[in-house]
């Protein structure tokens, strides 16, 4: 290599110092971007993955499950527990239990892209971690809970597969809580038939459900028909989310985003 090369590359290597120093200090003068987690924390994209939850039509009241069984159809490693048993007097089949254990769930989005009635989306929580993995059964209530800000008054006109992009692709945060639902509606329970309606004719009081609802409603307001777990309407084998259990007590643990202490016991 003659004189010249060496003088190309002394001057190369000095234009490359030259650059890395301008970018330095260019940044030096930014706005850090490091979040000090967990006393901050970063917005998190539409399209990110976290736990599947429940949605609810707000205008009614109604989950928007239909007991189909699709996502449990779907779901790769078998961690959905669907149970339901068919109204008298409607003939629709009713939620009586749906639980995810996300202990073993890999977030793959399957359950939602099978759902053909957009009940199903990936909520942004991600702050699942528990002492116990018996807690990490999340029972239908539970999903319904954290499902409701992701909610909204649902436009009966609009037919969901008429739309451009399927509503399931993308999370929109709606910010509702459980003061945004119909007056008298029990989350995660189905409205009961016109004819044991409160103040309807001939109505009388029901017992007290054994697990307490989230919101309070009139007085006699119940799930309706009781479960009826026969092989015809279980899903298939879902792992440890077929059994429902109480939840074992964690001791130096908070509450996960949306859910308070004692919530996600089964429901009697």
């Amino acid at each position: 290599m003659g004189v010249l090369g060496y003088i190309g590359e002394a001057i190369t290597a000095g234009k490359s110092f030259v650059e890395g120093l301008a970018w330095t200090m260019k940044e030096i003068f930014q706005e850090p971007i490091t979040v000090q987690y967990p006393d901050e924390t970063s917005e998190v994209t539409d399209w990110f993955r976290g736990i599947p939850v429940q949605k609810s039509d707000l205008a009614t009241g109604y989950y928007k499950c239909t007991s189909c069984g699709l996502c449990v159809d779907a779901c790769p490693v078998n961690v959905i527990t669907l149970e339901w048993h068919t109204d008298p007097e409607t003939k629709k089949k009713l939620v009586d239990r749906f639980a995810i254990d996300m202990s073993r769930c890999m977030l793959c989005n399957y359950c939602i892209e099978a759902c053909p009635f957009d009940s199903l989306v990936m909520a942004k929580d991600f702050e699942l971690c528990k002492i116990n993995p018996d807690n990490m059964i999340y029972e239908f209530e539970d999903l319904l809970r954290i499902g409701l800000k992701y909610s909204k008054v649902d436009d009966p006109n609009v037919k969901l597969s008429k739309l451009p992009v399927p509503p399931w692709v993308f999370a929109e945060i709606t910010g509702a809580t459980e003061t945004d639902m119909p007056e008298g509606a029990y989350l995660g329970m189905h409205p009961l038939p016109r004819r044991l309606r409160a103040g309807a004719p001939g109505h009388t009081a029901a017992p007290e459900h054994a697990a307490a609802p989230a919101a309070a409603g009139p007085a006699g307001q119940t799930t309706g028909a009781k479960a009826n777990p026969t092989p015809e309407n279980v899903s298939g084998e879902a792992g440890p989310a077929q059994v429902a259990s109480p939840k074992a007590p964690e001791t130096a643990e908070a509450p996960a985003p949306g859910q308070a202490a004692g919530e996600g016991e089964a429901k009697q």
